[in-house]
């Protein structure tokens, strides 16, 4: 693996989306004593694209005890504050429930209050040591505030609670990531591919981290493979356009902003990029064939060496 150049990572960050983990929506149900369906986090993104608590939005009318249920319609209707208050009043009458400790810490951390989102989450683990969603969304909080390791300390845990999850992971990577420990991070990214390789964001984060570093070549191969599973995705088309314009590309670049216009026609940093490169006078290119590209990343390299030593056995 041979640097193609230096690439500046303020240049990379500006124009590249380093997404996380989808948010795993689910309808609830209002048992107090199981586990609730309750909403997961997605990713440090999370609260700018969701906002604080959706001001204006009225706070529920709740006569008598408040229930599991009650503080889950408040988050459900996005009214992260009063979502808070509500877990708060919940879990001085169920103390023992660690579900209403996870979902305070959740509330809390969508409104912006991190102390009392930590101190949910610690408290659903002071419960249940292995509440998977607690050492998750904790960690997110602990990488939001810059604390790196403490959060690997969390995924370090909940790594060994679940060894198959993809999404701790990527978490991982993304601290090691954060940390400047690039190889630590790769291989996180790896492992989490390895886990599950659809893992659309892990391709695109772990090409992003090598373009980040300068590996153009490497970068690639990743980047067209997020853009082939998640072609919906208008950021992963703009990042293999970054790579691709890094390389000298240009006609192919813009190939990439023009699929990630398609998937998001209100993307300006897309259509930025586009005028960008359109302007550069470059020499006759080969097509953009983002399957080929998508066939070499390290893991489907190993693949074929694979298949290739079996059929001469």
């Amino acid at each position: 693996m041979k640097p193609n150049g230096k690439v500046a990572a303020a240049v990379v960050l500006a124009c590249a989306v380093v997404g996380c983990s989808k948010r795993d929506s689910q309808k609830t149900k209002a048992a107090e004593q199981v586990q609730p369906n309750a909403v997961e986090a997605s990713n440090a993104s999370a609260k700018a694209t969701d906002g604080e608590g959706f001001v204006g939005t009225p706070p529920l009318s709740i006569s008598g005890p408040v229930s599991f249920a009650d503080g889950e319609a408040a988050y459900q209707t996005r009214n992260y504050g009063e979502a808070t208050k509500l877990f708060e009043q919940y879990i001085a009458r169920r103390p023992d429930n660690p579900w209403g400790h996870y979902m305070l810490g959740l509330s809390a951390w969508k409104s912006g209050d991190f102390e009392k989102s930590e101190s949910g989450f610690e408290n659903a683990l002071r419960l249940d040591p292995k509440h998977m969603k607690s050492l998750v969304n904790l960690s997110r909080v602990l990488i939001e505030q810059k604390r790196y390791d403490d959060a690997i300390v969390k995924l370090t845990v909940a790594g060994e609670v679940d060894p198959e999850s993809a999404n701790v992971q990527r978490l991982m990577a993304r601290a090691y990531g954060a940390k400047g420990e690039f190889e630590s991070a790769v291989d996180a990214y790896r492992r989490a591919i390895a886990i599950d390789g659809s893992d659309a964001w892990s391709m695109n984060n772990l090409g992003l981290l090598y373009l980040e570093q300068g590996f153009v070549e490497d970068a690639l191969p990743y980047l067209a493979k997020a853009v082939m599973m998640k072609e919906e995705v208008a950021a992963f088309h703009n990042n293999l356009g970054m790579a691709l314009e890094h390389q000298g590309r240009f006609v192919a670049a813009a190939t990439a902003y023009k699929g990630a216009l398609a998937a998001d026609p209100g993307y300006k940093k897309a259509a930025q990029n586009l005028v960008r490169v359109a302007a550069v006078k470059s020499g006759p290119e080969e097509p953009l064939d983002v399957a080929a590209l998508a066939r070499e990343t390290d893991e489907d390299r190993t693949v074929a060496s694979d298949e290739t030593v079996a059929a001469k056995q």
